[in-house]
C-alpha cells in the first residue's frame, strides 16, 4: 500500500469552521495531515479534552488536533507548514497598519495562504503582509456553530466550500492550492477555481443585502420581512446596487431577476435564519462590517456607482445612528424602513396611554 503524503497545515482560528476542518484534514484519505490549531476563548477547553463534533453529515466524534496553542507567539519555526489556514473573521478596521494578525509569522514565501472568510476585498490586508506568498480564498455554504466552548453543532444538508485566487496564479502555485482542495475534498463537497471572485461576489450579494440589514435591526430574516412592507424593497435595492457594483468592477453576474429569484425568494420561503451579523451583535461582539459592506460601496465608489442605500447601511452599522451618522448621507427610506423593523421589535412592549 503506497504511504500518504504528510502535510502540515497551521488553522489560526479555533472557531467551529476551524475546528470542522481541521476534523475533515485529519480524516482525509489522500494525505496523513496534521494539524495545530490556534484558538483564543476557547482555548482552556479545547487543550484540556479536545472539539466534539455533532453533525447531521459526518457523525459524532470528539478530536484533538495534533497541537493546540493559545497564541500565535507559541508557533516558533513556520517553515514545518506546507498551508496556512485562516478561519478568524475579518475586521479591517483593528488591523495594525492595515496587516491581519497573521502578519506576526514570517512565512516562507512558498507557503499558501487559504482565507476561509466571508466579504469582499478580504485578499489585500494579506497580499500587503505578505507580498511573495500564494493567497487563495474560500466560501463556504454550512449551518455549523460552537454553542459552548469546544462543542461544534452542524446541522443540515449544506455542505460546499469553493477556494481559489482572487486573480490568476502562476501554474506551480494554482497546483498547491488544488492539492489542498484535493486532500479537503476526500472528506467534505471542495470545488476549486482559478478566479473566485464570481463566486465571492455571488455570496456577498446575498450578505450585503440580509446580513447587513438583519444585523442593523436585530431581526432574523422571517421578522425583517413581516416589520413592514417596505423591508423586501429594500433587500431587493441593496441587491441591485451589490449586484450593478459587482458587474462596474468586471465581475460578470446573474441577471438581475435570477439573483432576486435566488437570494430573496428562497430566503422569504425558508425558516427563519439569524445571520452571522446578527449572531454576533446579539453575542456584543464584532460584526464584519467592513467586508460585508462597507467593502462593497468602497468599490462602487470607485467605479462610479450611486449605493445609497449600502452606504446608509454602513454608516449605521458602525457607528451610533443618533450621534455619529452624518445625516447628509441617509437615504431617508432606508432609515424608515429599518427604524419601523426596529419598532417592530418592540410592539409587545409599548405602553397604553
Amino acid at each position: 500500500m503506497e504511504k500518504r503524503k504528510e502535510v502540515h497545515v497551521l488553522v489560526f482560528g479555533g472557531g467551529c469552521v476551524g475546528a470542522l476542518y481541521s476534523y475533515l484534514l485529519s480524516i482525509s484519505t489522500l494525505a496523513k495531515v496534521r494539524t495545530t490549531i490556534v484558538c483564543r476563548r476557547n482555548y482552556p477547553a479545547v487543550s484540556a479534552t479536545g472539539f466534539t463534533l455533532y453533525s447531521a453529515l459526518w457523525g459524532n466524534h470528539t478530536f484533538r488536533p495534533t497541537r493546540v496553542c493559545s497564541s500565535l507567539d507559541e508557533i516558533e519555526d513556520t517553515s514545518i507548514y506546507d498551508y496556512v489556514l485562516d478561519t478568524t473573521k475579518s475586521h479591517p478596521s483593528t488591523f495594525d497598519g492595515g496587516k491581519p494578525p497573521l502578519a506576526r509569522l514570517l512565512l516562507p514565501e512558498t507557503t499558501p495562504i487559504i482565507l476561509i472568510q466571508n466579504g469582499v476585498g478580504i485578499e489585500e490586508p494579506y497580499r500587503l503582509a505578505f507580498p511573495k506568498n500564494p493567497i487563495a480564498s474560500g466560501i463556504l455554504y454550512l449551518t455549523i456553530s460552537q454553542p459552548t466552548p469546544g462543542e461544534i453543532r452542524q446541522e443540515g444538508k449544506a455542505n460546499s466550500l469553493r477556494i481559489g485566487p482572487d486573480h490568476p496564479l502562476p501554474e506551480e502555485e494554482q497546483e498547491k492550492i488544488q492539492f489542498f482542495g484535493d486532500v479537503l475534498g476526500a472528506s467534505c463537497e471542495v470545488t476549486v477555481h482559478k478566479d473566485i471572485r464570481y463566486e465571492r461576489w455571488r455570496k456577498v450579494a446575498w450578505n450585503g443585502c440580509w446580513n447587513t440589514v438583519c444585523a442593523a435591526t436585530g431581526l432574523d430574516t422571517q421578522s425583517l420581512i413581516q416589520s413592514s412592507p417596505e423591508a423586501k424593497e429594500l433587500i431587493i435595492d441593496l441587491l441591485r446596487e451589490i449586484a450593478m457594483t459587482a458587474e462596474a468592477v468586471g465581475i460578470k453576474m446573474d441577471p438581475i431577476d435570477s439573483l432576486i429569484e435566488v437570494h430573496v425568494g428562497w430566503t422569504l420561503e425558508a425558516p427563519p435564519i439569524v445571520p452571522s451579523m446578527l449572531q454576533d451583535a446579539r453575542k456584543g461582539v464584532q460584526m464584519e462590517v467592513e467586508v460585508l459592506c462597507g467593502n462593497i460601496w468602497r468599490a462602487a465608489e470607485k467605479v462610479g456607482v450611486k449605493t445609497p442605500h449600502i452606504k446608509y447601511v454602513q454608516i449605521y452599522s458602525s457607528t451610533s445612528l443618533w450621534q455619529d451618522a452624518p445625516t447628509n448621507r441617509i437615504c431617508p427610506r432606508s432609515l424608515y424602513t429599518i427604524l419601523t423593523a426596529m419598532n417592530w421589535r418592540f410592539k409587545g412592549s409599548a405602553e397604553n396611554p
